[in-house]
């Protein structure tokens, strides 16, 4: 497959973006100009041209280092996202809601009245329709109270119960220092330096392609359980398998599966599982009857189990390989029905994607060989197991991401899966995001 970027020039850019972004992003948070009230018309925010913005503008005009247009707008507009939440912040903060009840279409008491004005304070409401003390809740707070709970990861579904409560009433202030964080985060992301990337942004559950600046492709994802985090980290794309095998880690094969076996001697038969001696692709393979079942500890087996491909194979039809220490990777899953939950915190760690061959067309764009596409169809259809290696590496970032204003202009906050936020804790206005988080660290 055809490459279209150089390696070397990739390089020298995430040097530069390394040393030097975070400086100038966090030099524009200081100097930009703090919006008042009335600039503040709703989530969607006006684009604008900002300190860091402009410095932007002015370092890609420097040929030898490239900056991604992509990650300047969500620099800029973040920068604006912390202005605003300030001044929200200097007006006393949100309206306090009281969650006595479900609130939904055709509510009408004084809490349907307070409800309107909070999600007039963020914008999720374009006009505070409730004037009065008892009010109706209609179409358009119904459509406020969607896009409420679509830029904060919950189910919508335009009703507000205990969950939806829950995240109405979290403090401005909290916003407020959870935007900086992740502004710090955002200026450091390795990202920045490359023409063309995926990142999976993890508590969002989502991951994207980004071509010159523009997103061309956005796909749900489920990632690792708290108990099995996704970590952070950068990679690069080298190779992608159709109708792969699963190599069974360590942890699972002894702590999951071996019981089963002990139980139920026929259970790997059953799943289309076999024992390979010596490495994942060893051709001699081992009976399972000369193997002690109930003795096995966790994370102590001689050999290697192997799922084969298959309709019940958890990787699916492809898996995307970015070979790293962590061993995590980007696949599909046969469990579709769990794209449909707002919590997809799920997995052992590797990221499950919901249009798995998407990711795969737009590689092939991006390599520049149509051939390989029919390659691929063509082996999808026989159900072979078949690699396909890109000439050219494509940089992968895995990136945990808690607020951030998206492409559509709207601020966004997710849940802390991991406690990583905890763990970066802001201190107050007057010391720096930087120099609290390196005390911290």
């Amino acid at each position: 497959m055809k490459g279209s970027f150089s390696n070397q020039a990739l390089t020298k850019a995430k040097d530069f973006t390394l040393k030097t972004a975070l400086f100038i992003g966090m030099s524009g948070l200081c100097s930009a100009p703090t919006l008042a009230a009335n600039e503040l018309e709703s989530v969607v925010l006006a684009n604008s041209s900002l300190t860091t913005y402009n410095s932007q503008k002015y370092m890609q005009a420097d040929d030898t280092y490239y900056f991604d247009q992509y990650s300047a707008q969500l620099i800029e507009r973040t920068e604006k996202a912390i202005n605003w939440y300030q001044e929200i912040v200097n007006q006393g903060g949100f309206t306090h809601l009281y969650n006595d009840e479900l609130l939904e279409l055709g509510s009408n008491n004084k809490q349907v009245s307070l409800l309107a004005q909070r999600l007039y304070q963020e914008r999720d409401l374009k006009t505070n329709v409730c004037d009065e003390a008892i009010c109706t809740f209609d179409k358009d707070i119904e459509q406020a109270v969607k896009q409420f709970q679509s830029r904060h990861g919950l189910k919508v579904d335009g009703r507000v119960g205990k969950r939806t409560f829950a995240s109405l009433n979290v403090p401005a202030q909290q916003k407020l220092d959870k935007l900086k964080l992740n502004f710090y985060r955002i200026t450091n992301f390795a990202g920045a330096s490359d023409e063309q990337y995926v990142y999976v942004n993890i508590p969002e559950y989502s991951l994207r392609f980004v071509k010159a600046g523009d997103v061309k492709l956005k796909n749900n994802v489920i990632v690792g359980k708290p108990s099995w985090e996704t970590p952070a980290f950068s990679d690069e794309i080298e190779k992608f398998v159709v109708n792969p095998e699963w190599r069974i880690p360590t942890s699972i094969a002894t702590k999951e599966i071996a019981p089963k076996v002990a139980e139920d001697p026929d259970y790997l038969v059953k799943n289309n599982i076999e024992i390979r001696k010596n490495s994942y692709l060893d051709s001699q393979t081992v009976n399972p009857s000369n193997i002690d079942w109930d003795s096995i500890k966790p994370y102590q087996f001689d050999h290697f189990l192997v799922k084969r491909a298959g309709e019940e194979n958890p990787l699916g039809e492809v898996k995307y390989l970015f070979p790293n220490a962590e061993a995590i990777y980007v696949h599909d899953t046969p469990a579709k029905h769990r794209f449909s939950q707002a919590n997809r915190a799920l997995s052992h760690g590797c990221i499950r994607i919901e249009k798995p061959f998407s990711l795969a067309r737009e590689i092939i764009k991006y390599e520049g060989e149509a051939q390989t596409l029919n390659n691929m169809d063509s082996a999808l259809a026989q159900n072979s197991t078949q690699t396909f290696y890109l000439d050219e590496p494509l940089p992968i970032h895995l990136v945990y991401w808690t607020a951030w204003v998206d492409e559509n202009k709207l601020v966004n906050f997710r849940d802390d899966i991991y406690q990583r936020d905890k763990k970066a804790l802001l201190k107050n206005d007057e010391q720096s995001v930087i120099a609290a988080l390196l005390k911290n660290k």
